[in-house]
């Protein structure tokens, strides 16, 4: 009887920290890349009038006080990014949708390319 639950703790021991360890080898998926999402680059439009231009690494805001600075961006699945910069010393984080390669999405307006 003793013999079976050493070998049951034994057992339920080794099960627990191979769960633990095989787990821990998970990749952040929701990590900050540097840059602009290959889908965005070039310049996007609102009403007519450029509102934002990306390129491979920087972003130009036009609007805002505008500016150029570096970007990074975050993708959040289904289509969905934000994208984080800064404009004459304040930070921005804003979601966009991709909708296709002529439409995005912004927070309560479209762009078109």
């Amino acid at each position: 009887m003793k013999k079976r639950k050493i070998l049951l703790g034994t057992v339920a021991l080794s099960l627990g920290l191979l769960f633990a360890v095989g787990n821990s080898n998970d990749v952040n998926a929701a990590s900050w890349h540097k840059g602009s999402p290959k889908a965005f680059i070039g310049t996007w439009k609102s009403d007519g009038y450029a509102a934002y231009k990306f390129t491979k690494n920087k972003i130009t805001v036009y609007g805002k006080g505008g500016g150029t600075s570096k970007s990074m961006y975050k993708y959040l699945g289904h289509k969905k990014y934000t994208v984080k910069y800064k404009v004459q010393g304040y930070h921005y984080k804003e979601t966009f949708t991709y909708i296709n390669g002529h439409k995005l999405k912004g927070q309560g307006y479209y762009l078109t390319k």
